[in-house]
């Protein structure tokens, strides 16, 4: 393998990342704004910094991208194509622990955990009947977008007695899985108890969760996002919501602008359950996500074809020999 390969990760990544991108070549993490380091690579890992066409340009060895999710929005695929750059992604990995972590925040959320911890906390011992729970098994769960992770949220909510019905925006109301009803979003927002966000961020998806959705809820519904913030229009209309008792609590691991500002009132709302992005990274993600990449990127860089590619016609032309 070639010594000389230069990997840069565009954010900070744990050890066994640097051990397993290690025996391809040097790791260095640097900032996108390090044109120095950026001109060097050969290869960008992509965790949150957006890679565009303006970084494209700083980076004129650039051999590949290697994105670690499944989620290529952080990436302009179109313009890394337009170049021969290869964009290597990790889809399955990431589906277990995020679905695991959605529904923690869905039973933080119908369960109140975070408000009757500061109630235990404060020494308010006596207002603890004040807050009412609920229960998940019989309510109905909606999901928005039925790809791997919504899937695997359907499973894990059957399991403990949701009733599960979904939307897909690929596919309209049409779209079928075995055991859940696919609905309209209007429909689906009028009648689950909980509803779950996992769809991929689009044109068609982006600002998709906007004020007459939101006003059309079944009243004190719970919404939980843990795809991508931008699907939401406007993350104050939440706080509207939750002021309004169109929702009685949210769950987000995902904002419109990562990091939040620190003083960003949703943020601080006790009814806003909130995780910085991090309910699928496991230690076992990490291997897989990781693992995943270091094998695709060995394959790339020994001149074989990678399992994951999402754009597999860069390879075809590097094959035919056209300029790179």
């Amino acid at each position: 393998m070639d010594d000389a390969v230069r990997i840069v990760a565009t954010s900070l990544i744990p050890e066994l990342a640097h051990e397993l991108l290690g025996q391809l070549g040097e790791v260095a993490v640097a900032d996108l704004a390090d044109r120095d380091a950026i001109a060097d690579a050969a290869v960008l890992v992509v965790r949150s910094a957006p890679v565009d066409e303006a970084v494209l340009e700083r980076a004129p060895r650039l051999r590949a991208i290697a994105r670690t999710g499944v989620g290529l929005d952080k990436v302009d695929v179109a313009a890394a194509s337009r170049r021969g750059i290869p964009v290597l992604y990790a889809p399955d990995a990431g589906t277990g622990p995020v679905a695991e972590g959605t529904l923690a925040l869905i039973f933080a959320a119908s369960k109140r955990l975070f408000e009757l911890r500061a109630v235990l906390a404060d020494g308010r011992w006596e207002e603890r009947y004040g807050y009412e729970t609920r229960d998940l098994a019989g309510a109905t769960l909606g999901i928005v977008g039925l790809g791997r992770i919504g899937s695997a949220v359907a499973q894990l909510a059957q399991a403990i007695g949701m009733e599960v019905v979904a939307h897909e925006p690929r596919l309209g109301a049409d779209g079928h899985s075995p055991g859940i009803r696919t609905l309209g979003l209007q429909q689906l927002f009028r009648e689950a108890d909980v509803i779950s966000l996992h769809c991929n961020l689009s044109d068609s998806t982006r600002g998709m969760i906007d004020r007459a959705l939101l006003a059309s809820t079944k009243p004190g519904a719970i919404l939980v996002n843990a795809s991508r913030g931008g699907i939401v229009a406007d993350e104050a209309l939440l706080l509207e919501a939750l002021d309004r008792g169109w929702l009685s609590a949210v769950g987000l691991d995902v904002f419109a602008s990562e990091p939040p500002a620190a003083d960003d009132p949703l943020v601080r709302d006790p009814r806003v359950i909130c995780t910085p992005h991090t309910i699928g990274l496991t230690r076992a993600w990490n291997e897989r996500v990781f693992g995943s990449l270091a094998r695709d990127l060995r394959l790339l860089l020994a001149g074989e074809r990678p399992v994951n590619v999402a754009n597999p016609e860069t390879l075809e032309r590097a094959a035919e020999g056209a300029p790179r």
